[in-house]
């Protein structure tokens, strides 16, 4: 099983994230970490599933959510860059 590592940068967008969500309606940020919990989850067992884009990077675009996760493999870890809305520019990644 591989290890998941999120950058610091990470933990910022998902709560600018958890809190819109909330906003929006009481219950749908808890939700959106729901969702990435289990997508972390499912990276910790098959990251190589996903697909790449550039210089090593793989991104997931999560159910229900409008939202990708960004990450590469590094050995036995992988290492989560990014959980961006999908509409904003990602260009950083390819």
């Amino acid at each position: 099983m591989y290890s998941v590592i999120l950058k610091p940068e990470v933990f910022n967008m998902l709560s600018e994230a958890y809190e819109w969500y909330e906003l929006q309606h009481i219950g749908l940020g808890e939700r959106l970490l729901e969702n990435i919990s289990q997508t972390l989850e499912k990276l910790k067992h098959n990251p190589h599933y996903y697909s790449g884009t550039t210089d090593n990077f793989r991104q997931v675009i999560l159910r229900n959510f409008p939202y990708r996760v960004v990450f590469e493999i590094d050995n036995m870890d992988v290492i989560v860059y990014a959980v961006f809305h999908t509409s904003r520019n990602d260009t950083k990644f390819r």
